[in-house]
């Protein structure tokens, strides 16, 4: 049996569950219950702000394996969010933030604690 684990940086595309909002300093808040995108509420977010979605807010959907640029086994997204962001974590964040999807997540499932302490600073777009 394959598991079906969540990719925490996924495209805002129908049926993907909103999993944060950028917010000061470029740190991802997170809806640890968020709401599932449908067309109306993609429509909401869009508002009047031009650009993707994704570069303000942060989406969760279905790891889709060998279909994703960063896939070669395992996740390879995760590996890029240290390169780019293990220097911006404070050194005495101990506890995680709170995040809906912990429990079928690609990262967690990967890292576990070390890949939460970067995850607020990823930006998928």
């Amino acid at each position: 049996m394959t598991e079906k684990l969540t990719c925490p940086s996924s495209a805002g595309g129908p049926g993907a569950t909103l999993l944060g909002i950028l917010g000061p300093g470029g740190r991802v808040i997170f809806t640890p219950h968020g709401p599932r995108v449908d067309e109306a509420l993609r429509a909401e977010l869009a508002g009047s702000e031009a650009g993707p979605l994704e570069a303000r807010i942060r989406f969760a959907a279905p790891c889709v394996q060998r279909s994703c640029v960063f896939w070669d086994g395992s996740c390879r997204a995760i590996d890029a969010a240290h390169e780019d962001f293990d220097a911006a974590v404070p050194s005495d964040v101990d506890s995680l933030p709170q995040c809906g999807i912990r429990e079928s997540c690609r990262w967690w499932a990967q890292e576990g604690a070390a890949a939460c302490r970067v995850c607020p600073y990823v930006r998928t777009a």
